[in-house]
């Protein structure tokens, strides 16, 4: 997944300078429209970042959308407080992302939820269940 979206990050760049004889630095980030592109319109996840974490030293979290686990292959992604991770998933537009965390006392934790809005590039924000604060990059 990772070398189709440096491909298409390419290609949109060439592209956009050949185009409009812009430098790089004008142009909208390459890697946002690749990612763009690749979704087939859909909601392109980027990346998720732990701004304070619920527990000491590090969480254990996935990422659902409307029921089914979509991030990440594993079981889970150790993060710790400042972390930044790439998720680099499509989900529909509307999609429910609910932030699970794994621990000792309830296996499924929730630590936030957000519903995404499909036509607008932003941040969100998936808190406060335990004291915890991520923030989840969308793309459109």
């Amino acid at each position: 997944m990772r070398k189709l979206f440096k491909l298409a990050t390419v290609a949109v760049g060439v592209g956009v300078l050949a185009l409009t004889g812009t430098s790089a630095a004008a142009e909208v980030p390459a890697r946002e429209k690749a990612a763009v592109l690749a979704c087939g319109g859909n909601v392109f996840l980027d990346g998720i970042r732990a701004l304070t974490i619920s527990e000491n030293g590090h969480d254990e979290v996935y990422l659902t959308s409307n029921g089914g686990k979509i991030w990440p292959s594993g079981r889970y992604v150790s993060m710790a407080a400042g972390q930044r991770v790439e998720v680099d998933k499509c989900v529909p537009f509307n999609a429910v992302i609910r932030l699970i965390e794994v621990d000792d006392t309830d296996p499924n934790d929730q630590i936030g939820e957000v519903t995404l809005q499909g036509d607008v590039t932003k941040d969100y924000k998936l808190c406060c269940g335990g004291g915890a604060e991520y923030r989840l990059g969308a793309v459109r």
